[in-house]
């Protein structure tokens, strides 16, 4: 099974040749949680503010069945 991963602004750059038109495409096993992919990934779980699974807020447990569009977002500040 494969995911499209997107990372938002700061997240990009832990991943090198990260493409911000295209994202990820991930081959994972189904049954994977969102935590055990953001560890795959090599991601900082602290840098992630905000997971997005097809546009809903998702959590760090939720199972990915396949064919998912997951997106990170880093906490922004403001002033």
């Amino acid at each position: 099974m494969a995911l499209q991963v997107l990372l938002a602004a700061t997240l990009r750059r832990f991943v090198p040749d990260y493409n911000p038109l295209t994202g990820l495409n991930v081959p994972v096993p189904s049954g994977i949680t969102v935590r055990e992919l953001v560890d795959r990934l090599g991601l900082p779980r602290d840098e992630i503010k905000l997971i997005m699974v097809n546009g809903v807020a998702s959590s760090w447990d939720a199972v990915l069945h396949g064919d998912e569009r997951v997106a990170f977002f880093p906490p922004v500040g403001g002033g």
